[in-house]
């Protein structure tokens, strides 16, 4: 990396961190839920729906029409967005199979190694958050399913209960104020890279997280 300083050139040697180096080196880790704590396989889901309007259902809960954003800002409700979906498709069953998907949908979800690393990681430590875009009563479920989301993190922010969502700035300072962060020494990881480069604009230390970069 070159700077300026006094009307010179300095070269400085920066040394690239390894992401257990950044683990080991955070006082606080800031963790996404969905694809990174906890693996989202959307062929899982559109089993839960019958192949007939399968189609017709997906694209009416996250097409243009922004019904799961929506849900995802608590906005909605499952009877609300099942409705939605029925008229948007003109399907009267609609309902019925949205409502079995929005139940059952947390049963399809599968833990990633980091889920199972939290335990590791308070023993060595480390304060654990999570902030996630997530509708309810979906992360109640989900909650019950992977227990270690209560056990093991001090606090969740979460967006339908905020009446927030990630990317925006909004969200990142609530969790900085309501959990008394300092962001250079918090790690933020997520899989979505507007969501790390939002948090990375706050100041945060950031992992744009895949399956492949796992420690």
């Amino acid at each position: 990396m070159i700077v300026f300083g006094g009307g010179l050139w300095y070269a400085i040697c920066v040394e690239v961190l390894s992401m257990d180096e950044r683990l080991k080196q955070a006082e606080t880790v800031v963790f996404d839920v969905g694809n990174v704590l906890l693996r989202f396989e959307p062929e899982k889901v559109m089993a839960l729906l019958p192949e007939t309007c399968r189609e017709a259902l997906l694209r009416a809960l996250f097409g243009p029409s922004g019904l799961w954003s929506g849900f995802d800002l608590g906005r909605e409700s499952n009877e609300a967005v099942a409705e939605a979906v029925a008229l948007e498709t003109g399907l009267p069953e609609a309902k019925e199979y949205t409502l079995h998907l929005l139940r059952r949908f947390p049963e399809t979800l599968s833990p990633l190694p980091l889920y199972g690393q939290l335990g590791a990681l308070r023993d060595a430590g480390k304060r654990l958050l999570g902030l996630t875009n997530y509708p309810e009563p979906s992360f109640t479920l989900t909650c019950a399913r992977f227990p270690d989301l209560v056990s093991k993190l001090d606090g969740v922010i979460v967006s339908s209960r905020e009446k927030l969502v990630k990317p925006s700035p909004e969200i990142f300072r609530l969790l900085i104020r309501r959990f008394h962060l300092t962001p250079e020494k918090t790690l933020f990881i997520d899989d979505s890279p507007q969501n790390t480069a939002a948090a990375a604009r706050m100041g945060f230390q950031v992992w744009h997280y895949t399956e492949s970069s796992d420690p």
